[in-house]
């Protein structure tokens, strides 16, 4: 546990130092200034959208500027001559992305809105990053470059936006209760509205079941593409 709050703490310092937090202090003010136009009735729904955006489209494009910064740095040829382990690894890169989305997305709802529920609002939030995060990690050990990146991933995470278009009823279906993001849409719509026990529960529950099978497929698709590939290479 002590090795993975040291290794977050050194990608917070590393993602710092490349400018992603200023990134996402740009983005958190553009979305506050957006929201401040958009009008009551349509407030709540908007911003579930956008605080939602945060950690699923930032996160899962941030984390894969990261492995591919990363790559090209041969900061995993230390996993040769280190203890550190994939899980650990893994894990603090999840922790460090969720810090700064649950940071963002707290300063967007405090400056927009006065009246919300807080807890769902934060297990939406942290759930949903660590599930995009992954996501945005397996796009990123399959490709070599930033552009083929930005080319591949918006087509994937466009697939697990659909479920916005329930929340405004212009498109639904039942296939969309099984994908993270419905339920992370679900649980953040809990910040402005009630939800029962049994949707709370099923919410929470897709997430972590996404989580663990992304987290899972993230460590061995990681040893097979970037640890076996630079082993290879020495």
């Amino acid at each position: 546990m002590k090795r993975i709050l040291l290794l977050t703490v050194s990608d917070m310092r590393f993602q710092f130092q490349h400018g992603f937090y200023y990134a996402y202090l740009l983005m958190t003010i553009i979305y506050i200034w957006m929201l401040k136009f958009v009008p009551v009735d349509y407030l709540d729904s908007v911003t579930v959208v956008v605080v939602f955006s945060d950690p699923s489209f930032l996160g899962a494009f941030f984390i894969g500027g990261i492995v591919l910064l990363e790559k090209s740095q041969g900061v995993y040829d230390a996993f040769f001559v280190t203890p550190l382990r994939v899980g650990e690894f893994l894990l603090s890169k999840i922790l460090s992305l969720s810090i700064i989305s649950l940071l963002s997305s707290v300063a967007i709802l405090l400056m927009v809105h006065s009246n919300f529920d807080v807890i769902p609002f934060l297990v939406g939030i942290l759930l949903s990053s660590v599930v995009f995060t992954l996501i945005g990690l397996l796009l990123a050990v399959r490709v070599n470059t930033v552009n083929q990146f930005l080319l591949t991933s918006p087509l994937v995470l466009m697939v697990f936006f659909v479920p916005v278009f329930g929340l405004f009823e212009w498109w639904d279906s039942i296939l969309f209760k099984w994908l993270p993001s419905y339920a992370g849409l679900l649980l953040i719509e809990g910040t402005f509205h009630d939800l029962n026990i049994g949707e709370l529960f099923l919410a929470i529950s897709i997430l972590i079941l996404w989580a663990v099978g992304l987290y899972l497929w993230a460590k061995h698709d990681f040893h097979k593409y970037i640890l076996a590939k630079a082993g290879d290479e020495k």
